[in-house]
């Protein structure tokens, strides 16, 4: 555990010194809007949006596994229940053949 707070420290500090050394103003066009910001500014927006389009994608697939497993449960407590009864009938039907 106390290795990943250091791993997570370490890009911490890197991003700041990224950030101070990066502090230039640069201009971005993008169709028909105009932007001025720093240059880590606009890297870590551009990095935020590809994040969150990768997690927009990765929804649906993760929707679809998590209704099979849930179907998948279901049918599991189903057959549980059902080898139950079986086990009963068949212990039932042993004690009244003796």
């Amino acid at each position: 555990m106390q290795i990943f707070l250091f791993l997570a420290l370490l890009i911490a500090f890197a991003l700041v010194l990224f950030a101070v050394q990066n502090s230039a103003i640069v201009p971005v066009y993008f169709l028909a809007f105009h932007f001025e910001g720093t240059l880590a500014l606009i890297l870590v927006v551009v990095f935020a949006s590809g994040v969150l389009t990768g997690i927009l994608m990765a929804v649906p697939s993760f929707w679809r596994k998590s209704s099979a497993l849930r179907e998948q449960r279901r049918k599991i407590k189903q057959l549980e229940e059902s080898a139950a009864i079986n086990a009963a009938s068949r212990a039932k039907g042993k004690e009244e053949g003796i």
